[in-house]
């Protein structure tokens, strides 16, 4: 008879656990969705956009004011080191390089002639001295000879010291005059030309800058020119290696390495950017300067490791048993996923490391095959360990 009860007994346990277990399956818990944890690769980028540069160029700008002569070259043309590329009227300058050569020259004959005058005071003074030792002339005759000795000197110093103001004036009119030339320098091509014969040249000064003429780059070497974030320029370093596509060739990406990172950002609105540099491994013949550029910079890279989807990865406040508090700080903040093991959601702590755009590493935490719930998000923004669940939808493995 016990066995008949026992056996009676144990048929409607196993009933209730079905019962319960398929009216869970069919509608009790919150639905949600899941994906089995699997290793994969998980690539860390920064993205950034800007435009194609030569990595060497330089503007053209004129030192002295004039007006413009000659342009001999125009846009897209190549120049070499040394080649005239602007000339600027000469005729003011050639005058005053002339005026100032005429003032050194005058100033070397004052000299000589106050020289002169200086040995003649020596010999006036030598012979004085002389009768003064006698005792033919006065004192005071000796001391007026003494007193034009020392103005002559003093006057040939002064004519030095003019000579020396001349020639500077000489060689700043000169250096004037060869400005009024300007040459390559370096090797390149022409990639703006920003002033047209007979327009005044401006040089620019501490408060003013000058007007750029022309722009002359190494196209040999290209670069994209981006500028990234204050949170997203501290995970880059040199060397990196990066992927560059333009707008117009869309179709195509160009392999670079980062080269340079500003030391100092920009502050445009609220958000402090800094310039980067990443250089093309092989320069494209269609890629012109100034073209629409984003860069995607691989900061680091995971290989072969488990991963789960971002929106997997949820951040907890526990109290002191170990439970969620949602709504204020208990100074206990966790990263968790929550994992659907019979029809409940399973609280499990983890620590991540590397993360794309979609998925995260998680490199303590969970095991290849796991379960893990990965949404609907406003049911994971609330998800508690041991809420009830229904698999609605499961995803691809992660």
């Amino acid at each position: 008879m016990k066995k008949i009860l026992y056996g009676v007994f144990g048929v409607a346990l196993v009933g209730i656990v079905l019962v319960f277990s398929l009216r869970n399956r069919n509608g009790t818990g919150l639905p949600v969705e899941t994906v089995a944890v699997a290793p994969r690769t998980v690539v860390a980028k920064v993205k950034a956009s800007g435009n194609i540069s030569p990595r060497k160029k330089v503007e053209i700008q004129a030192k002295v004011i004039g007006e413009i002569v000659a342009l001999p070259f125009r846009e897209g043309d190549a120049v070499r080191a040394g080649e005239v590329v602007v000339e600027i009227e000469k005729k003011l300058y050639q005058a005053a390089c002339d005026q100032a050569r005429a003032a050194l020259e005058q100033a070397r004959v004052q000299l000589e002639r106050a020289q002169a005058e200086l040995a003649n005071a020596q010999l006036e003074f030598d012979r004085v001295e002389q009768l003064f030792a006698q005792e033919v002339v006065p004192q005071q005759r000796r001391d007026q000879a003494r007193l034009a000795l020392q103005q002559a000197q003093v006057a040939v110093r002064a004519q030095q010291r003019a000579i020396e103001q001349a020639t500077f004036a000489y060689r700043r009119a000169l250096e004037d005059l060869d400005r009024t030339t300007i040459r390559s320098p370096m090797d390149g091509v022409v990639i703006s030309r920003r002033a047209e014969v007979g327009e005044t040249a401006i040089m620019g000064t501490t408060n003013f800058p000058g007007s750029v003429l022309m722009v002359i780059g190494d196209l040999s070497e290209l670069v994209a020119e981006v500028e990234v974030p204050e949170r997203d320029v501290v995970q880059l370093a040199l060397g990196q290696q990066a992927d560059v596509r333009v707008d117009a060739l869309p179709d195509e990406s160009f392999a670079g390495r980062v080269v340079e990172i500003a030391s100092s950002g920009n502050k445009i609105g609220d958000v402090v950017k800094f310039k980067v540099k990443v250089a093309l491994d092989v320069p494209d013949r269609r890629l012109k300067p100034e073209m629409t550029a984003k860069v995607e910079i691989t900061t680091l890279r995971a290989e072969n490791v488990l991963a789960v989807p971002q929106q997997a990865v949820q951040t907890r406040s526990l109290d002191e048993k170990g439970r969620e508090v949602f709504g204020k700080a208990t100074g206990r903040e966790v990263e968790v996923v929550y994992l659907l093991e019979n029809g409940k959601a399973v609280r499990r702590e983890v620590k991540t490391g590397v993360q794309d755009e979609l998925f995260v590493e998680v490199r303590e935490g969970l095991r290849e095959g796991d379960l893990v719930i990965t949404g609907p998000y406003k049911t994971l923004r609330t998800l508690k360990d041991g809420d009830a669940v229904r698999q609605e939808k499961t995803g691809k493995k992660a």
